[in-house]
């Protein structure tokens, strides 16, 4: 909405101007661990994410994983669709092992978790398993 100059702004518009460029100013690493950490509780609270997920995608093992069979749940949340993943996941010391992990996955990444495709995928041992699938 553009108003004439000079006239108010509508009772409850909560927009305000956008800073200056000489307000602009780069964050330093400790305000982006800041963000980074809000960020992470904030998937934590709204459901996206559980705690033992999280606490596997930073402290566990990256690798691949294949997904042997998919099968959605009906349960969303937000842009999110609940699916069941039959995984087979690499060893980083060689090796496999098959894991089934019930997870969040972007309604519009859906396509890239069908039988085939393979996923980011962090594990601490055998019983502990996340996967990580981006928007598309």
């Amino acid at each position: 909405m553009l108003l004439p100059s000079g006239s108010r702004r509508p009772a409850g518009c909560r927009c305000t101007e956008p800073p200056s460029e000489s307000e602009e100013r780069l964050v330093t690493v400790d305000e982006i661990d800041t963000v980074c950490a809000a960020f992470d509780q904030m998937l934590i609270d709204k459901g996206l994410l559980t705690t033992d997920q999280f606490d596997t995608i930073r402290r566990g093992t990256r690798s691949r994983g294949v997904v042997t069979a998919m099968r959605t749940t009906g349960a969303a949340r937000e842009d999110y669709r609940e699916v069941e993943l039959d995984l087979m996941v690499r060893r980083r010391d060689g090796g496999q092992f098959p894991v089934q992990e019930t997870t969040l996955v972007p309604a519009s990444s859906l396509d890239r978790v069908s039988p085939g495709s393979v996923i980011v995928t962090y594990y601490r041992d055998e019983s502990s398993v996340a996967v990580c699938v981006p928007p598309a």
